[in-house]
């Protein structure tokens, strides 16, 4: 290994920040939804609009099993299908209203408790982990 620092410390990192959202989202997750729902609405509240597709590829799922969770979620009311501008053959998945607001709601909860977590001197360095973790994306994570 050429880094073998660098690599020992991002795998560090990437364990402890799976860890702490699944801590996260065990915590605000609704029961009526799965963890699987609960991801993709996730990934919507965050990105969308996504294509079926798109989110197979993130989960690393079948299409067939993704239609399946999708159409849950629809009935359920958590999110809206609607037709590609672009490609009237595909359709583009988007939070509902109440899935919006589920996540809003669980994103809220989300932020109190990553807060609440910091010590005072966390809170001083608050400019300087926003920097760290836009560093991160911009490098690490190419978004």
């Amino acid at each position: 290994m050429k880094n073998p620092h660098f690599f020992k410390e991002f795998v560090a990192f990437a364990s402890t920040f799976s860890e702490r959202k699944h801590d996260l989202m065990s915590k605000v997750k609704p029961s009526e939804l799965t963890t699987l729902q609960y991801l993709i609405l996730e990934q919507l509240a965050v990105s969308e609009p996504l294509t079926p597709s798109e989110i197979a590829d993130c989960h690393h799922m079948s299409l067939p099993n993704v239609s399946r969770e999708l159409k849950k979620l629809h009935e359920k009311q958590f999110i809206d299908r609607q037709e590609d501008q672009a490609d009237k053959r595909k359709h583009v998945i988007m939070l509902s209203e109440k899935g919006r607001a589920c996540m809003n709601e669980a994103f809220q909860h989300i932020e109190s408790m990553l807060i609440g977590s910091l010590s005072p001197s966390d809170i001083e360095q608050m400019d300087d982990i926003v920097q760290a973790l836009r560093l991160l994306n911009q490098t690490i994570f190419k978004k």
